[in-house]
C-alpha cells in the first residue's frame, strides 16, 4: 500500500515547496501506520466494491454528487473571506470540481446502468443550502479530504489496471489520470496554504489536527460499515438480482466527501 507521509514529502519537493515544523508534525502524527485510506483494509474492501459493475455505478454517481457539491462549498468560502490572490486558486479548484463532476457522472454509462440527472442536481442543491464555514477550518477540512481523495484515486488506479472489467478500465484510466493531476494541485495548493498559516498562528495546529483526525477516523468507520453490509447483502451486490441503491450505506469509497444515497436504473 501507499506510505503516503513518504509520497506527500517527494510531492512537495517536486513542486519545490519545504513545509514547516508545525505543518510536518502534523503530517507524522496523522499519515502514520494509524491510517485508514492507507492500509490493505481500505484497499480490500475498495477493491471488492469495484468488483461489482452496481456499485461501481453507484461510486461514479456518488462522486459526480460530491463534486459539484464540494465545488458549491469552496465558491461561497471563496467568495465570502478569500482574499484575492488565494481567491484565483479556490476559483481553479471550482472549475475542477465541476469538471471532475461530469467526468464521474460520464463514466456511469460504461458501467451499464444510467443515473438520474435530477436526483443528482436535487441533491446538490439541497445539501449546499445555508453553509457556512471559517476560511482557515474550511480549507483545513479539505486538506485533509484531498489527502484522502489522491489516496483513495490512486486505489482506483490499481484496481482498474488489474482489468477485471477490461472495457470499464479502458474508459476510466485515462480519466482518472487527468483527474489526478488535479488533485495533486489541490494538495499542493491546500497544504502550501495551511503552512503558512501555521507559520502565522500556530494555534491553527489544533484545528488542523483535528480535521485530519475525523477525516481517518469516518474512514474506519466506512470500512466497518461497507463490510457489515457487504457480509448481509453479497448475494445480491454480485447477483443478477436488482438492489436499492438506499440500502448502499454512505461511505468514503470516493474521492471526495460523505454523499448522499444515489438512485441508479
Amino acid at each position: 500500500m501507499f506510505d503516503v507521509l513518504t509520497d506527500l514529502h517527494a510531492l512537495y519537493q517536486e513542486h519545490g515547496i519545504t513545509t514547516g515544523k508545525l505543518y510536518q508534525e502534523s503530517m507524522q502524527n496523522a499519515l502514520g501506520p494509524q491510517l485508514a485510506y492507507a492500509t490493505p483494509a481500505m484497499y480490500g474492501v475498495t477493491a471488492t466494491v469495484l468488483s461489482s459493475r452496481r456499485m461501481v455505478a453507484y461510486n461514479l454517481t456518488q462522486n459526480a454528487i460530491d463534486e459539484a457539491k464540494g465545488a458549491a462549498r469552496i465558491q461561497i468560502i471563496a467568495d465570502r473571506y478569500a482574499d484575492p490572490e488565494f481567491h484565483k486558486k479556490m476559483t481553479r479548484h471550482v472549475g475542477e470540481e465541476l469538471k471532475h463532476s461530469k467526468q464521474f457522472k460520464a463514466l456511469v454509462q460504461a458501467t451499464g446502468y444510467e443515473t438520474l440527472d435530477e436526483y443528482i442536481e436535487k441533491q446538490i442543491a439541497e445539501e449546499v443550502l445555508d453553509f457556512e464555514d471559517g476560511l482557515k477550518p474550511f480549507i483545513c477540512r479539505v486538506h485533509s479530504i484531498e489527502l484522502r481523495s489522491w489516496t483513495v484515486l490512486r486505489i482506483y488506479q490499481q484496481i482498474l489496471r488489474e482489468r477485471r472489467f477490461p472495457d470499464l478500465s479502458d474508459d476510466a484510466l485515462p480519466v482518472l489520470e487527468n483527474i489526478m493531476a488535479d488533485e495533486i494541485n489541490h494538495v499542493v495548493y491546500t497544504g502550501e496554504q495551511i503552512d503558512l498559516w501555521l507559520r502565522e498562528d500556530p494555534a491553527l495546529q489544533t484545528v488542523f489536527d483535528e480535521c485530519l483526525e475525523h477525516t481517518n477516523r469516518e474512514t474506519w468507520q466506512d470500512i466497518s460499515s461497507m463490510t457489515a453490509w457487504l457480509a448481509t447483502n453479497f448475494e445480491v451486490v454480485f447477483g443478477d438480482s436488482d438492489v436499492s441503491a438506499a440500502d448502499v450505506p454512505k461511505s468514503r469509497f470516493l474521492v471526495g466527501e460523505l454523499t448522499p444515497d444515489v438512485t441508479l436504473t
